[in-house]
């Protein structure tokens, strides 16, 4: 047809022909395919996978969160270790000593009605025994047991100490009856009682409260009788101190 090459027409080997099965194909530059940067991959492979983006953003967010949770735990233990070993070693200076009791004087309210149960009030002499400590008296329970068995219970009163101390301390006790036992109500005889005291006090030095203490007292003792004018024949009291 004319106008038109024939497309049949062989053409002449192309340059640099060495042999029947070699051969050298030339591209125009317009069409040479480049590699792109990997700076353009990542971006490219983020729009075609976002879901993988994000997976690797959070295990990045999860990596610092876990850095800076070891770091503030780190400072934790090492604070809580710094005061831990700087009480210690206040704690093995100062050697605190449990305070120490007297009893006075005990007296007994009896009421009217046989179904009210009794009132006691036994008073004490504390003293704080340490002269560069201070005690505070945060809490306590008291019971007052006659022949092993509890006749009143109440509570300690809160009290602040300085360095040597000694404070009169009275403590209120309600009877668990309705009326003495029999062989307390024996007139004029002499009664054998025992206080116990479980106080939860606190040691102060310069100013502040350092150690929680135990202090666990016994007090047996013998009356004169229970009654207005009741004396305090033998007392015996010793005290457990220990750190909680």
């Amino acid at each position: 047809m004319e106008g038109h090459a024939d497309v049949s027409a062989t053409f002449p080997p192309p340059p640099g022909h060495h042999g029947a099965d070699t051969y050298i194909v030339q591209l125009p530059k317009d069409q040479v395919y480049r590699v792109p940067p990997r700076e353009n991959a990542l971006i490219v492979e983020q729009y075609r996978n976002p879901a993988t983006a994000k997976k690797r953003r959070g295990g990045c967010c999860c990596c610092c969160s876990r850095r800076v949770f070891l770091t503030v735990a780190l400072i934790v233990v090492a604070i809580v270790a710094v005061v831990g070993i700087t009480l210690a070693t206040l704690y093995f200076i100062f050697s605190p000593s449990g305070p120490k009791f007297t009893v006075s004087h005990v007296a007994v309210n009896r009421n009217k009605s046989s179904r009210a149960a009794p009132q006691y009030e036994v008073s004490l002499r504390a003293r704080n025994p340490n002269e560069k400590l201070a005690i505070e008296y945060q809490d306590g329970d008291v019971s007052l047991l006659f022949d092993d068995t509890k006749v009143a219970e109440g509570k300690f009163p809160t009290l602040e100490q300085g360095r040597g101390e000694a404070s009169e301390v009275t403590v209120e006790l309600t009877g668990s009856s309705g009326a003495l036992p029999r062989r307390m109500n024996g007139g004029d005889a002499a009664v054998d009682l025992k206080l116990e005291m479980k106080l939860a006090i606190r040691i102060r030095t310069a100013g502040l409260e350092t150690w929680a203490m135990r202090s666990d007292v016994a007090c047996e003792f013998k009356v004169s009788a229970l009654g207005n004018d009741t004396r305090v024949l033998s007392q015996q009291c010793d005290t457990k101190f220990k750190q909680y």
